[in-house]
């Protein structure tokens, strides 16, 4: 039988089941073993990472304030 997979985060503060896990944020379809405590955490942190830095610009977006673009195809 194949060893049970720790989390990436082991400490004192792991809880509950490890299991390996996929991240919204990232587009390599890696996964990862965590706690479920821990990949909790780790989706907040997602959540909050594709808040500050959205696919799509936001509404009020306008390349003409500062010269800017939102992505290289807009070069």
């Amino acid at each position: 039988m194949p060893d049970e997979p720790r989390c990436l985060n082991q400490g004192p503060d792991c809880e509950g089941k490890v299991e390996w896990h996929l991240n919204p944020d990232r587009e390599d379809f890696r996964t990862f073993p965590r706690c479920e405590h821990h990949q909790s955490i780790r989706l907040e942190q997602a959540a909050e990472t594709m808040r500050k830095y959205p696919i799509n610009p936001p509404a009020d977006f306008d390349p003409m304030d500062a010269g800017e673009v939102w992505s290289e195809e807009d070069y």
